[in-house]
């Protein structure tokens, strides 16, 4: 880096204050130096937040239309405050669109990995249920393919997953990531030769240039009102736990190995999305271990520290009761102590510290449903 970027980056951020019920803008500054943030009151013209480290904000956080917690806000960066940062991070960071296509939670695991081993990092993801005219959309470039009526057949009505991925290049590095649309003519190695067995079921769909990969987020990720029409949660709110994996667990691209975890260990998936969690809904969230768990306010800290999974997770068995036996799979709070009593949980695996131990699940029985509606029905809106 030289010039102007050794010293900050500068970016024009939108918060919406709900107590004003207004959006403020601010001058969003980030300092590599020592990965501190800066954030100035455009229309009082003051200082708003003083230098601060923010915990799990990089550079790579930074791309137009992300979201970033600061210091319990939740900041949308719409623009580049300058020349310089647009030319330097315009050229760096790309989004990109792409769906998982009905598969073992297990191997849609794997896809995930994959993505971030090759430096793509997953921004926006959610399961939902396509309908005919969403495939219609998604698929819009190849419907004079002869291909397009078993597409439409194969995923009308199919559960997909749904992914944002940001990166260097993204879109460009996803296309060699996945490989060729026909399994058979893929590059080893790619995830299509690895997963895919026919032009149809071919694991992945992703957008082929950068204007696509945007209509395609806009599609697939509508605000509300319209979130609540097109492409929704799939929660059955039936015999479910609910399952967090933390942001730390997230940055460090452990949520793949955390669903083939969950598929082995004998659960599914209904329901996915990825949300990120305020200050005052975390604490909230919370609430009961307050006073009780010296840990409450780290905890807070961390589940509101940037973007987390929430899913709504079923036992396989009918016969079990989900939340107490998922419980069992998650293990110990402490990692510690879940390596050295069941190292095969999912603590044991993921986590590092009390605080930061990868996984939230649902602690009685009778708490899964409550919980399971907090994020998908509360938090959703």
């Amino acid at each position: 880096m030289e010039g102007a970027y050794k010293d900050k980056y500068s970016f024009v951020g939108e918060w919406y204050d709900n107590q004003a019920s207004l959006v403020r803008r601010f001058n969003v500054f980030y300092y590599p130096t020592d990965d501190t943030i800066e954030m100035y009151d455009l229309k009082n013209r003051k200082t708003f937040v003083r230098r601060v480290k923010v915990n799990g904000v990089t550079l790579d956080n930074f791309y137009i239309g992300c979201i970033i917690s600061i210091l319990g806000r939740l900041v949308k960066i719409v623009d580049f405050a300058c020349e310089d940062t647009r030319k330097k991070l315009h050229m760096d960071m790309q989004v990109t669109f792409v769906i998982i296509k009905p598969m073992q939670t297990k191997i849609a695991g794997k896809i995930l990995t994959h993505f971030h081993e090759h430096g793509l990092c997953i921004t926006k993801m959610k399961k939902t249920r396509l309908q005919v005219d969403d495939v219609n959309m998604l698929y819009r470039h190849l419907q004079s393919d002869a291909t397009f009526p078993f597409l439409l057949e194969y995923l009308s009505g199919q559960l997909v997953y749904g992914l944002e991925l940001v990166g260097k290049d993204a879109v460009q590095v996803c296309l060699k990531t996945i490989g060729h649309s026909d399994p058979a003519k893929a590059e080893p190695g790619t995830i299509r030769a690895l997963y895919g067995s026919d032009r149809v079921r071919n694991c992945v769909h992703a957008s082929s240039n950068a204007q696509m990969a945007v209509e395609d987020i806009e599609y697939f990720f509508p605000p509300p009102p319209m979130s609540t029409v097109r492409l929704r949660m799939t929660a059955t709110l039936s015999n479910c736990t609910l399952c967090v994996v933390k942001p730390h667990a997230i940055r460090e691209g452990k949520l793949g190995a955390v669903l083939e975890t969950i598929d082995e260990g004998g659960f599914e998936v209904t329901a996915l999305n990825m949300f990120i969690v305020e200050n005052v809904n975390a604490a909230e969230f919370y609430e009961v271990y307050k006073g009780i768990v010296q840990e409450y306010k780290g905890m807070v800290d961390e589940l509101s520290s940037g973007p987390c999974i929430a899913m709504e997770i079923v036992a396989k068995d009918k016969n079990l009761n989900t939340a107490v036996e998922f419980r069992k799979l998650v293990g110990p709070s402490d990692p510690e102590i879940a390596r050295l009593l069941r190292p095969y949980t999912l603590r044991a695996k993921f986590g590092k510290t009390k605080v930061q131990n990868a996984i939230h699940c649902s602690d009685l029985a009778e708490d899964g449903l409550l919980e399971v509606e907090y994020f998908f029905k509360i938090l959703e809106l």
